[in-house]
C-alpha cells in the first residue's frame, strides 16, 4: 500500500503514514463521520438455540456465557421471567441477513434457446 500523500509505500497496519503522518484510511474513519447504529438481531453462527443470548450479548458487549447464565438465574427467581422473556425476543429479534457468495460461472456462458 502507499501513501496518497507523499507515495511513500507503508504496510496495510498504519492508519497514519510515518513519513507526512497524512491519514491513510486503514482502519480509520473519516472525522465528524457517524458510527454505524448497532441493532439488535441474532446472529446465524454461535447459537445455541435461536441466538436470542448472542444477540443480545452482542448488542450490550457483554460475554455470552454471562448474558446465558443470567437467564438461567432469571428463570428461577422471579420464577418464569426468563423463558417468556426469551420466547419474546424469539420472535420480535431479526435474524441476520444469509450472505452468499455470489454464483461462480467458471468462464461459461450460458444462452436460453426459445423454444
Amino acid at each position: 500500500m502507499y501513501c496518497t500523500s507523499c507515495g511513500t509505500q507503508i504496510t496495510t497496519d498504519f492508519r497514519h503514514c510515518p513519513q507526512c503522518g497524512a491519514v491513510t484510511g486503514a482502519g480509520a474513519t473519516a472525522p465528524g463521520a457517524a458510527q454505524p447504529a448497532k441493532q439488535l438481531s441474532r446472529p446465524r453462527e454461535g447459537r445455541k438455540i435461536a441466538g436470542v443470548c448472542a444477540g443480545i450479548a452482542r448488542y450490550t458487549g457483554v460475554d455470552v456465557t454471562l448474558i446465558r447464565i443470567l437467564m438461567v438465574v432469571f428463570t428461577f427467581w422471579p420464577p418464569g421471567v426468563a423463558p417468556i422473556a426469551y420466547l419474546v425476543c424469539w420472535i420480535v429479534m431479526p435474524n441476520d441477513p444469509l450472505l452468499l457468495p455470489p454464483p461462480q460461472t467458471n468462464g461459461q456462458t450460458t444462452t436460453v434457446v426459445p423454444g
